[in-house]
Order: structure tokens, then sequence, then C-alpha cells
């Protein structure tokens, strides 16, 4: 089975504007031991994202994502926006698994950092 199409059915159920972007995520978690893993976005809103990754966190856990963008004027300035929320569900196929955040990005989650 092909996890797309199970993806876009759960999309559609959103309420908030969802944008289809994939962009690298780094995200962290705590089940008794620290973890960090990454994996990518396979679409972003104000009130949360799904994400792409081999290793995904349990239903119910709290999640810690930064989700790094392109600088938008080519520099070394590496901009990462945060959001600290809960997996709501976990889709796992062969080959392929994902799983879905409920948390709130806004402006004050927004870091630059400059790489030389």
């Amino acid at each position: 089975m092909n996890l797309v199409p199970v993806i876009e059915r759960s999309l559609q159920r959103r309420a908030a504007v969802r944008y289809r972007l994939r962009l690298p995520v780094i995200f962290h978690w705590n089940d008794g031991a620290d973890h960090t893993e990454g994996g990518f976005t396979v679409d972003v809103a104000l009130d949360g994202a799904f994400i792409l990754s081999s290793r995904c966190p349990r239903v119910g856990s709290e999640v810690r994502i930064e989700i790094l963008l392109p600088s938008p004027d080519q520099s070394a300035e590496e901009l990462r926006i945060e959001c600290v929320g809960k997996v709501m569900r976990v889709v796992s196929e062969p080959g392929c698994s994902g799983f879905g955040v409920h948390g709130t990005f806004d402006d004050d989650h927004l870091t630059r950092q400059v790489h030389l």
C-alpha cells in the first residue's frame, strides 16, 4: 500500500490551511530516553505538520520540531521555526512512515543562525 493516498485523505479533514512543503526537519522527544531524529515535512500549517521519517515518536508523545527554512536572501543565515506539540497519529507502511503533530507555529518561534 502506498502511503501518499493515506496522507492525502487525512489532509482533507484539516480545518487549517495546509501548505504542501517538503522541508528538512529535526525533532526531539523523550519517552524515558532523549531522542533526536530527522525527516521531511509533507505539509505545514499554523497548527501543526505531517513529517516523514524512518523513526517516529508514539502517539501522545510531546515533541519539539524544528523546521529548517532556506534563507530568502541566499545568505549563510539559517532560519528555523519551532513548535512544541503532541503526536496525534502515526502512519507506517513498509519503507515509509510518518507522524502528524498538533501544535502552534508563530513568529515567536523563529530563530536565525549564521553559519560561516
